[in-house]
């Protein structure tokens, strides 16, 4: 398809016929979410195609075989220790953090090395009730130090979760209560061994709460982590995965069918990351967080619990906060002379910089300048109601989103937010959860309370973790979102009509070849791998 601007367009009745129509079919529900907006009605055309769904089965097809063989293995010997988990994978090759999950060094790597990196935050003072000294930094770290020298030199970092701090009344599964800690914990740099070490984790915080420490009891450790890591690992799928990638981009995907026409230059830009997008949503809705579903059965929290952290999360998003290197400067990760190894940072922005030059260079193919912006009365609709926070205007609710694109900047930053978010930024979170989000590692509920006050023991961790079913479930599911690429980053399967269009796009391509190869070497001299920001591992769509 020409693009075409609605100037250009010679039936402009017809153009409009269409959009009329459009904003017909797709409209807001704002019951589900709690007042965000999720598209009412999926319209056929989004559903996925049978080549899709014949591809998506394909690819976890040797989960339910593997299941079914681990269960009747456990049927003739059951779990008894942590580290039978492993006989959950028969036909699957079991990640690399089920060798050593239990390690401190695999916990603190976890942090910049794994799913969910945007928890991690820099300190400019220590949490009010929180209480460590001096002499559990030197322990740790095993020099002589100070709390007030790391908070000087920009070595301490924070990850909370005060979002998961409503969750109060908690689950059951076969008459097991579940639950799910809203914990906090500081992570001190070493700048002799390059590695980040946890100095406490405090699972209740408030003043003078107990802070389990390394030096404390194996087992008295182990679960203050295995809390700490099922809160993670919540917050990844309810927060920074479900809410700032599949949520925050609704708006955007549904006014763009509504007030851009197909044949608009911005709308062909965005049709590949928008396929299969809105459908794959409401599967999400009916099959996932729907009551019964995965959600309600798997997290600690009841449903409208998990629903409503996911909301919390979701409110603290921000468009122009968004962007790649503002995120990191906001958490204080922007400098790579304090946290050297932190490749969410180092290789998003590669992927980050090469993705702004290519939408300045398509956006400067069809508006020569800042007036042309401002005469384009679709583009001004597209604006205007995705930042409207009037349901009967069917506006977008999206903070930070100007309601009048003024500038072909403003335009340009727009749009590498969004192809950002729906691309790279959320294949690498789904993606990465094969490699951590399992039980033990990562379970999405706890299943005992912890002690503040009695010794923890080796049935105390059992008690913690998930029965066999909760477990297999839990696995089976991260199969499903994790096993299938629709396509690949930037390698559009319907090419643009316009030439100079196609030829944007295929400089694109050249320098995302170029950054694979940067990755790949990057992977080579790493001792923990972090793959997912590889352009041919990375998707167009929130599509799985």
């Amino acid at each position: 398809m020409q693009p075409l601007l609605p100037h250009q367009t010679h039936d402009q009745a017809k153009r409009r016929s269409q959009l009329e129509n459009y904003r017909e079919i797709y409209k807001f529900d704002y019951v589900f979410l709690n007042g965000i907006p999720f598209l009412d009605h999926v319209p056929k055309h989004e559903y996925f195609s049978l080549k899709y769904w014949i591809e998506r089965l394909g690819s976890f097809m040797t989960m339910p075989g593997n299941l079914v063989v681990a269960r009747i293995l456990s049927l003739i010997k059951p779990m008894k220790s942590p580290y039978d988990f492993s006989r959950l994978f028969i036909f699957e090759t079991e990640p690399e953090i089920g060798k050593h999950w239990t390690s401190n060094e695999a916990f603190n790597n976890q942090r910049n090395w794994g799913c969910n990196p945007q928890a991690l935050r820099l300190m400019d003072e220590m949490p009010y009730g929180m209480k460590l000294d001096d002499r559990d930094a030197s322990d740790v770290l095993k020099t002589e130090t100070s709390l007030a020298e790391l908070l000087k030199h920009k070595q301490l970092y924070l990850i909370e979760y005060p979002e998961l701090a409503h969750i109060k009344k908690g689950n059951s599964w076969k008459g097991r209560p579940m639950t799910v800690e809203a914990p906090r914990a500081i992570f001190a740099w070493s700048a002799e061994d390059k590695h980040l070490y946890c100095l406490g984790i405090q699972l209740r915080p408030k003043e003078n709460g107990r802070v389990f420490k390394p030096t404390d009891s194996e087992n008295d450790w182990l679960a203050a982590k295995i809390a700490f890591q099922c809160a993670d690992a919540t917050h990844q799928e309810l927060g920074t995965h479900f809410a700032w990638t599949h949520t925050v981009m609704i708006p955007f995907a549904v006014c763009t069918r509504r007030q851009l026409a197909k044949e608009h230059p911005i709308h062909i830009m965005l049709e590949s990351h928008l396929t299969y997008y809105l459908f794959d949503n409401e599967l999400g809705r009916t099959t996932f967080v729907n009551p019964g579903g995965p959600v309600d059965r798997m997290m600690g929290g009841s449903l409208a619990e998990s629903i409503g952290a996911a909301a919390e999360v979701y409110h603290k998003w921000n468009l122009f906060d968004a962007a790649h290197p503002t995120e990191l400067a906001n958490r204080g990760l922007d400098d790579p002379e304090n946290l050297p190894d932190y490749p969410f940072r180092d290789d998003g922005l590669l992927i980050w910089n090469a993705l702004g030059e290519y939408v300045k260079a398509y956006i400067d193919l069809y508006y020569p300048d800042d007036q042309s912006i401002l005469d384009d009365p679709e583009l001004q609709a597209w604006a205007y109601e995705i930042a409207s926070f009037e349901e009967s205007e069917m506006g977008g609710k999206v903070k930070g989103m100007p309601s009048k694109i003024e500038t072909k900047t403003m335009l340009t930053d727009i749009l590498q937010i969004v192809i950002w978010t729906m691309a790279p930024l959320h294949s690498m979170l789904n993606f990465s959860q094969w490699d951590y989000i399992y039980a033990p590692n990562m379970p999405y509920a706890l299943y005992d309370k912890i002690s503040e006050t009695d010794p923890i023991s080796d049935a105390d961790i059992m008690n913690l973790l998930p029965p066999y079913s909760q477990a297999a479930f839990q696995l089976k599911w991260n199969k499903i979102l994790t096993s299938y690429h629709y396509d690949e980053f930037a390698k559009y399967k319907i090419p643009f009509a316009d030439e100079a269009a196609m030829t944007v796009l295929q400089n694109f391509q050249a320098e995302l070849e170029k950054i694979e190869n940067i990755i790949d070497k990057r992977e080579a001299g790493r001792k923990i791998k972090f793959p997912y920001f590889k352009p041919s591992l990375c998707i167009n769509s929130i599509n799985t």
